[in-house]
């Protein structure tokens, strides 16, 4: 939601430059009132899960800030799990047994925090196998090609290039990630939008990739937040609109139920 504000205020900055020569028009541009968002993704994966509970802020340079007090449970079948607040992290909460989520069951999040009693629904989808890749030259680097699968999917890519002191020194970093979408819609914002940063690494990097599988909803939920992020700001933006959420009285945000599937691979050319 930040994002979207920020493209807001330059749409209408811009506005002003135009008009300023011919007429002189007072504006008055009002900030959204605050708000909760939630996220949580479970997974295939025995684990203890998290919810993140998050408030909206009004000032453009500032990180949203954690929601603490809230009760969160997840339902299922005849069961019932609760989340405890991570006193050290304000706004996440862990699960507190590990377990694993899988297809055929119907998950509920129920969040109660400051007079706020909001639920949302997730089923999970099936995956397909991971697809292959490659890795090419990139100046004296290497770069990693995505190549988009037959299903909706969401592909976490992590690197780690510890064993190169000299350019962890120079990136900055030792580590770094992309995500890439295989959605199935056709976008004319999708198709025309701004190149991506490309993350080059030197030989001997780690890469592991986590793909997950997207439900419907949760596809249509990414295409939405997309639009107002990586998409924007290439030749055909679409009109900002409210990213849709899964939750019914108030809170905004995702709860997903996605089965994931793990590789990894030591790049050595």
């Amino acid at each position: 939601m930040m994002k979207k504000r920020t493209y807001g205020l330059l749409g209408y900055f811009i506005l002003l430059l135009c008009i300023s020569c011919e007429k002189q028009t007072k504006w008055d541009i009002r900030s959204s009132s605050g708000f909760m968002a939630a996220d949580c993704i479970l997974t295939n994966e025995l684990k203890y899960h998290t919810v993140r509970l998050y408030r909206s802020t009004d000032d453009l340079n500032q990180l949203p800030t954690g929601v603490t007090g809230a009760e969160i449970k997840l339902i299922f079948g005849d069961s019932t799990i609760t989340f405890s607040e991570v006193i050290t992290e304000a706004g996440r909460y862990v699960s507190t047994i590990p377990f694993i989520a899988s297809a055929g069951n119907n998950y509920r999040l129920v969040i109660s925090v400051e007079g706020i009693a909001d639920t949302a629904r997730a089923a999970m989808a099936a995956i397909t196998p991971l697809e292959p890749f490659e890795i090419v030259a990139f100046d004296t680097l290497f770069r990693f090609v995505y190549h988009s699968g037959s299903q909706p999917s969401m592909t976490e890519v992590f690197y780690d290039w510890s064993d190169d002191p000299n350019y962890c020194e120079t990136y900055g970093s030792c580590q770094a990630s992309e995500v890439f979408y295989t959605l199935d819609n056709i976008d004319i914002g999708k198709m025309f939008a701004p190149d991506r940063m490309i993350i080059p690494f030197p030989e001997n990097t780690g890469i592991i990739r986590r793909k997950y599988s997207l439900s419907e909803e949760h596809q249509r939920f990414i295409r939405s937040l997309l639009l107002e992020t990586e998409w924007r700001g290439g030749f055909f933006d679409v009109e900002q609109g409210n990213v849709p959420t899964n939750f019914r009285h108030g809170i905004r945000g995702w709860f997903a139920a996605c089965m994931v599937l793990t590789d990894t691979t030591q790049f050595r050319p």
